[in-house]
């Protein structure tokens, strides 16, 4: 059996099992139930980009649970933009993207609110991005439950419209399809969809979801029943702070920046491998490889004095202004730790044979941008690079006028100013849910499946259950993925009994 339909398998008998938490009404194990699956979901692609049945019973609770009445309308004349998020980093494209919208958007007054995180944890990690929260970020007790804190982001929001809120949410997160249940709450929402290659919560509650490759504007509307009137292509601002050094020297240096687990080895994408490669073949290389904690063990496997490991680092600009080529990860690309390099002039060589889910761009040849069929091609295309210096200035110059056209801060707000007038008063609407479940089991699927797994415990919140319904978790216990936990007999007992 293929991993795609192992994780398949394992997908559905969950939803049982969280229909079972709900008949009961253990609403709040019910909700850290699908959350944790949808983690789970995230990393063990099932072949569902959403789950019809986690999304009613998430609205079906919200329904019973939460206040939505009483909402105050303000005066909507000032244009204001919530960004709604599950937690930030100081490193990553996704948190970074936060505060590049804030900086590019001057139009706009910008507030956050965190579903995850608390005031001091934020407030430090905005202060590496050089932005000072000032009475404008939203915060919740962590010791809230999850319909607890939910009713406090519900009592924001009724005090407080919103000209519009963007969605920068992990895939797992269950809030915001709790909060957004209800059409009383008249702020439009935006998803903005940086996970758009696999499963994620939020569909039915998403007015507008926010592309950043237009290719995944028709595949969305059919696998999360989001029509394509309301996607937009809004692609990443970058960065255009980074620059070159002009300098003399005698070696080559390639980059490639990215979270390690982008770059871990599968069934058919070694990174590492043809990294070693390429090193070993010139000697005037050297290849340095951004992202990769010290305790990877593949800095290890991986051993050669002219290829470089540099732990996780929001300081990548001596990196990149000695860059001579960037090569894009894989098997899953960095999107923003790509066109960063590319904006500031630094050739690329993107992902051979990616799975469409993959694929920042369209494949355009007359402007340097292009997929290498396989492997080889790849290989051919980065030695030629790296030996045809008239080759490397005329891939060169394609690629940077392109990105300049599409990527830049002007390009970013021109498209940004087009969707908010498409926009202009539109209120939040919830979507109609579907009965029934979409498998997909195409190629992108399989890649997809096999990328990670995650382990995950199958008991988890189901002790509160009743004695009959514990009998029917514990038959649905047998015959799973190795990446399913589950109890030794005894402790099966004991869990059956309530010992």
């Amino acid at each position: 059996m293929s991993r795609l339909l192992e994780n398949k398998k394992y997908f559905l008998k969950t939803l049982k099992i969280a229909k079972l938490l709900f008949d009961e009404e253990k609403f709040n194990d019910c909700l850290m139930y699908i959350e944790k699956t949808s983690y789970s979901a995230w990393y063990n692609f099932p072949g569902y980009y959403t789950s019809n049945c986690f999304e009613s019973i998430i609205r079906n609770i919200a329904l019973k649970s939460l206040d939505f009445d009483n909402v105050n309308i303000q005066d909507t004349a000032e244009d204001k933009t919530l960004h709604l998020f599950s937690e930030i980093s100081s490193i990553g494209g996704h948190s970074k993207l936060i505060f590049s919208w804030m900086e590019n958007d001057k139009n706009s007054k910008h507030y956050l609110l965190s579903t995850w995180q608390n005031f001091q944890e934020v407030s430090d990690i905005a202060k590496s991005y050089q932005y000072n929260i000032d009475h404008n970020l939203f915060v919740y007790d962590q010791k809230l439950n999850i319909i607890e804190k939910a009713q406090k982001i519900v009592d924001t929001l009724k005090e407080n419209y919103f000209s519009r809120i963007i969605l920068h949410i992990h895939p797992h997160d269950v809030i915001p399809s709790l909060v957004f249940s209800s059409q009383k709450l008249k702020s439009p929402v935006f998803f903005l969809n940086h996970a758009e290659h696999t499963y994620w919560l939020g569909a039915p509650v998403t007015d507008f979801l926010l592309q950043i490759r237009e290719s995944n504007i028709l595949k969305d509307s059919e696998n999360r029943n989001i029509p394509v009137q309301d996607q937009f292509f809004l692609p990443i601002p970058v960065d255009e702070s980074y620059s070159l050094k002009k300098t003399e020297k005698n070696t080559f240096n390639i980059i490639s920046i990215g979270r390690a687990s982008k770059y871990e080895p599968n069934q058919e994408y070694n990174f590492y491998e043809e990294a070693l490669k390429i090193v070993k073949k010139f000697e005037h290389v050297v290849f340095t490889i951004v992202g990769i904690e010290l305790n990877n063990p593949n800095r290890k496997i991986y051993t050669h004095e002219r290829l470089i490991f540099i732990h996780p680092t929001r300081d990548i600009n001596p990196y990149i202004e000695t860059a001579d080529l960037y090569l894009e990860g894989f098997p899953i690309p960095s999107f923003t730790s790509l066109l960063e390099p590319a904006m500031a002039g630094v050739p690329f060589v993107l992902h051979y044979n990616p799975a469409s889910v993959y694929k920042v761009f369209d494949d355009n040849n007359q402007k340097g941008i292009f997929y290498p069929q396989d492997l080889k091609s790849w290989e051919l295309e980065v030695e030629r690079i790296i030996k045809d210096e008239n080759y490397k200035k005329l891939i060169t110059r394609q690629q940077l006028t392109y990105l300049q056209e599409n990527y830049s801060s002007q390009g970013w707000n021109r498209k940004l100013a087009k969707i908010k007038d498409s926009c202009k008063n539109k209120q939040h609407n919830i979507r109609a849910i579907p009965q029934h479940e979409k498998y997909v089991d195409g190629r992108d699927e399989e890649l997809v499946s096999v990328i990670e797994s995650k382990p995950t415990e199958h008991y988890s919140y189901t002790n509160r259950l009743g004695f009959f319904s514990k009998l029917k978790v514990i038959k649905l216990s047998f015959n799973n993925p190795s990446w399913v936990k589950v109890l030794p007999l005894k402790q099966t007992i004991k869990y059956l009994f309530n010992r």
